[in-house]
């Protein structure tokens, strides 16, 4: 699946412009590193709900996919929005147990895999549609079209 694909199948539910920016893996060379990650995701990505979109660049395959939104029993979204996911822990390291950050995530990812640049689109979603709906119309078609999920998703 690539990115236009994606696009297509969830016009009906997300708001224009898509906003898309990069982020090199040569960042996280620099000392502050984590702090430039950090402020480029403040100044690119709005508190709001949606989903989005990791590429490898170079390879132009969709290597993740995401969400930040859920409903609340009232009908309410809560107020995790992509900004603050794409800012926050993404879980316990399993040897360390100690919380690891969505930038330190991105950094090993992009290390491990030789990704030399990440292209970030964030998709925001239109009002009263549930961005994990969303999310599992992108990741069900990824699977169908590739057998597979997107390489950095770990179940769907």
């Amino acid at each position: 699946m690539k990115l236009d694909d994606a696009k297509e199948i969830i016009k009906e539910f997300v708001d224009e412009p898509i906003v898309n920016f990069q982020i090199e893996k040569s960042i996280f060379d620099q000392d502050i590193g984590r702090e430039l990650y950090n402020q480029t995701i403040r100044q690119q990505v709005e508190r709001k709900h949606g989903v989005y979109i990791w590429i490898d660049k170079d390879t132009e395959e969709i290597v993740y996919i995401g969400m930040a939104g859920k409903i609340k029993t009232d009908g309410t979204l809560g107020d995790h929005s992509i900004q603050n996911r794409l800012l926050a822990s993404r879980g316990k390291d399993k040897m360390t147990k100690k919380d690891i950050q969505t930038n330190d995530y991105i950094k090993g990812l992009m290390s491990e895999h030789n990704i030399k640049t990440l292209d970030f689109y964030i998709i925001y979603s239109k009002q009263d549609e549930p961005p994990a709906y969303i999310e599992a119309l992108l990741l069900y078609k990824y699977y169908k079209q590739n057998r597979r999920l997107p390489k950095f998703n770990s179940s769907f």
